[in-house]
């Protein structure tokens, strides 16, 4: 019954073909390749802990110590591939059919830099626009920075796991008139006006509680008529709130405990903290809840004359090394707002805690309250009170703890005299082109801000400056009762960071440019004795035995062997490495 067997009719050439030795063959090479890439990207995702400043390193960072990450290479590999079919049909018909495959990579020297791209747009003017892979995204305005940032979001959103938006600012030259005036501060890139009437601030340290009742508590002298008497509680945190909620009892003041995480929050507790700015999702901008704080902080930190660190923080959702670049970002906005604030540069530092106070907690979790900046009293441990006036001022207020002695107190408590705001003009320019000081009420599309005041003062100031940008050739942004200035033909610079191997189109129009074309995905191609070499040799075997037999068998077996070896990081990649940080706008130094 041979005959009716279609086994027997098939001829060598379609076993052969039948049989896909060339489909296991490719299948283990594309392995080696995966196995390669996902080494890479590992590697690559070590380049943020070598390119970050370390403090017990004299702020330099282990790449400038001419230290690299690893990279992982598989240098050689046997793909090996076999097959015995054996079929067996009114004759005993034997073939042998054998595969082998060898796969080898020679890189000549250094392995070449692996996926990790990056691609920068320079915003200039608005409108401007950015389309990724066919999709536009336009941004109009005035505020070129809020601009470029709406933009930066967009592309967040995208391929790219990174956009940040910074500018890069130079000196402005501007100069107040009248040249004695103290209110507002003028700074090279700043205007910040200050609150024109008579204040006080105060700072109450609150080390340890006072025996419970029957007790006769503490007392906290507010001025020479007010004060309240404070009875003890379980723990330092419940007296502290003790002591806020009788000072708030009086009406006549405002006071607030720092590092309170509020009952059953999550929010962690900052000892020692004046003030903390809380950010939102991959941003260092100060947010407005943030800024009377701040400017409360300001306040304190120059009568006191005090020494603060600033030290930002990410969650830990997003990568360690850009956390802890994010982290000195949100540290750096908030010296620079305390700087706007009259406060001297000599007097902070800034520096980034990134994710690691936080560990222990899921890298899901999505909680502003770990997006923060605090403002901490060195060494301090003590809770905190800041007591801003409402209505009286503080005059006189005890226990006064500012020498330096233990217990609960002030340790500092001062008032302000009245500060007019007695600029009247802001020269512009080389041509010193006058812009005025104009403290209209302002009610602009349900933002309302009160005749005379710091804050619309610093918005009619901003506007006049925008509507007259192309005269003195500068642009303003407020924040807050701050201007903030740059030259016109200061760029917002959007840095992108992708890991696709994808071919990623980026396009920008109107005033936005693309400044730093995405690079190719392959590197090194034109390297010279950089190149890396590939070889593959494949030899397929077969041989025929006959006899009569009805019978058909297959079995086959496939391995693979690979060398990994850990080569230095290519010399190309770090000087790609070293010329893009040098690229990206390093934070800037509070102006004083």
């Amino acid at each position: 019954m041979a005959d009716e067997n279609p086994i027997e009719k098939l001829r060598p050439g379609q076993i052969l073909a039948d049989s896909a030795v060339t489909d296991y063959i490719k299948a283990m090479g594309i392995a080696i390749a995966e196995a390669q890439m996902q080494l890479d990207i590992n590697s690559l995702r070590q380049v943020g802990e070598y390119a970050q400043p370390r403090e017990g390193l004299d702020n330099k960072s282990l790449l400038q110590l001419g230290l690299s990450p690893p990279f992982y290479h598989y240098q050689h590999a046997d793909l090996s591939v076999s097959m015995q079919i054996v079929m067996k049909i009114g004759e005993q018909t034997a073939w042998g059919i054998g595969g082998k495959a060898e796969f080898g990579m020679d890189t000549g020297g250094p392995v070449g830099a692996a996926s990790a791209r990056q691609a920068q747009v320079s915003v200039k003017s608005l409108p401007a626009s950015v389309t990724v892979d066919g999709k536009k995204t336009d941004t109009t305005g005035t505020d070129l920075e809020a601009g470029a940032e709406q933009l930066a979001a967009a592309l967040r959103a995208g391929p790219f796991e990174r956009a940040f938006a910074d500018t890069e600012r130079k000196p402005v030259t501007a100069a107040l008139e009248p040249a004695a005036a103290k209110n507002p501060i003028l700074t090279s890139n700043a205007v910040a006006f200050l609150k024109p009437a008579e204040t006080s601030v105060g700072v109450i340290r609150i080390q340890q509680t006072p025996a419970p009742p029957p007790a006769d508590g503490e007392t906290f002298k507010l001025n020479t008529t007010r004060s309240v008497t404070v009875t003890g509680a379980a723990n330092r945190t419940l007296y502290a709130r003790k002591v806020v909620e009788a000072i708030n009892g009086t009406d006549k003041f405002k006071a607030r405990l720092i590092n309170d995480a509020g009952g059953d929050s999550t929010a962690p507790d900052a000892p020692g903290s004046m003030v903390i700015a809380l950010f939102d999702t991959d941003k260092w901008d100060i947010k407005r809840e943030a800024r009377e704080e701040l400017d409360l902080a300001a306040a304190a930190i120059k009568a006191g004359n005090f020494t603060v660190n600033i030290k930002g923080y990410a969650d830990k959702r997003g990568e360690p090394g850009d956390n802890r670049v994010l982290g000195q970002k949100r540290a750096d906005a908030v010296a620079k707002y305390l700087a706007g604030k009259g406060v001297s540069r000599d007097k902070m530092k800034a520096e980034s805690g990134g994710e690691d106070r936080w560990n222990g907690v899921p890298v899901t979790t999505n909680n502003q309250q770990f997006r923060r900046a605090e403002v901490l009293l060195p060494g301090s441990t003590d809770l905190i009170i800041l007591v801003e006036d409402k209505g009286e001022q503080l005059e006189g207020a005890a226990p006064d703890t500012s020498g330096g002695g233990a217990g609960n107190g002030f340790l500092f408590a001062r008032k302000f005299d009245a500060l007019p705001i007695d600029g009247t003009t802001v020269k512009l320019g080389a041509a010193a082109t006058s812009v005025a000081i104009k403290k209209d009420a302002v009610n602009d599309s349900g933002t309302t801000f009160a005749e005379g005041s710091p804050e619309a003062c610093a918005f009619n100031l901003a506007r006049d400056i925008n509507a007259a940008t192309a005269t003195h050739k500068v642009r303003a942004t407020r924040n807050g009762a701050m201007v903030v200035l740059a030259n016109a033909d200061d760029a917002v610079v959007i840095d992108l960071v992708t890991l696709s191997a994808n071919d990623i189109k980026l396009e920008a129009g109107g005033g936005a440019t693309v400044t730093k074309p995405l690079t190719g995905i392959k590197a090194n191609a034109d390297a010279p004795k950089e190149k890396t070499r590939y070889t593959f040799a494949a030899a397929i075997t077969a041989d025929y035995r006959t006899s009569r037999q009805f019978e058909q068998s297959v079995n086959g077996n496939s391995s693979i062997s690979a060398r990994l070896v850990s080569v230095p990081a290519p010399v190309e990649f770090l000087d790609e490495l070293k010329t893009y940080l040098g690229q990206i706008p390093q934070p800037r130094q509070p102006q004083g």
